[in-house]
């Protein structure tokens, strides 16, 4: 797929932030129209009016569903088909992140990602994406390749991405299912997630990590605009970090006998 032209796209966590930034750039760049899956009680209307006035009133859909729920998430499939006909894309962007909370941390950011990942590939992609292939996005993070103490459970779910994607993103499964899998890696960027953490303990020690990571918090608009040039010409099974406001780059996750010290 070199280009999201005519393209529909299905986003979860798609009301704020990074996955509001990727939906203005999907439509930017010719999207036919874009599925918003997000649980925020109050966003519909505030965002439907918000792409409506820039973009056009059929161009997006507000779908409230909790993504850790597969009915839920299923119906928000069937609620995308149901308008557009067509699937092209699916951008799996929920992410939480909360210490206190961890098994809704693991549900949200790794367990709901494999159940849209399948859902695509299997149910939806086959019957309604209009080209040859489908792609699938994985919103990951930097800490999928580093660790905060202060975010034990966190990191574990980006972490557990990049395996994720080393297994679907595999030759084999693109054989079978003809979908391309890539997965993002954003650094820090300037959302509520990044001022609403709940941490364990040591907010002061959380701000020192965090600090350690970027010395650029990035806008979303950046990672919006990143995750366009990955669409049209990302491989399948790659990853790429998006960190200091500047170009995505893709990285390569090492083989593990080449590690050996």
């Amino acid at each position: 797929m070199d280009s999201v032209v005519r393209k529909v796209a299905f986003i979860t966590g798609g009301a704020g932030g990074i996955g509001l930034a990727m939906v203005k750039h999907l439509l930017k760049n010719g999207a036919k129209g874009v599925a918003i899956v997000d649980s925020s009680e109050d966003a519909e209307s505030r965002i439907v009016d918000e792409i409506a006035t820039v973009f056009g009133k059929d161009k997006v859909v507000f779908i409230k569903a909790d993504v850790t729920v597969k009915e839920e998430l299923e119906g928000a499939f069937d609620k995308t088909i149901e308008i557009y006909q067509q699937l092209d894309i699916v951008i799996n962007n929920a992410g939480i992140v909360d210490e206190v909370n961890w098994k809704r941390v693991v549900a949200v950011n790794l367990c709901a990602v494999m159940e849209g990942s399948y859902l695509a590939m299997q149910n939806y992609f086959p019957k309604y994406k209009s080209g040859e292939e489908g792609v699938i996005v994985n919103t990951a993070s930097i800490c999928a390749f580093r660790t905060m103490s202060v975010g034990p459970s966190y990191c574990t779910t980006k972490h557990g991405l990049i395996g994720f994607a080393k297994a679907v993103g595999d030759e084999e499964f693109y054989k079978n299912y003809k979908v391309r899998v890539l997965t993002i890696c954003p650094g820090l960027v300037d959302t509520p997630i990044i001022k609403n953490q709940k941490v364990l303990w040591s907010p002061e020690l959380h701000e020192k990590q965090l600090a350690d990571i970027n010395s650029v918090l990035q806008s979303p608009d950046r990672v919006g605009e990143a995750l366009i040039e990955i669409i049209k010409k990302g491989k399948n099974g790659s990853f790429w970090v998006v960190e200091e406001d500047e170009p995505a780059y893709e990285i390569v996750v090492p083989c593990y006998r080449t590690m050996k010290v």
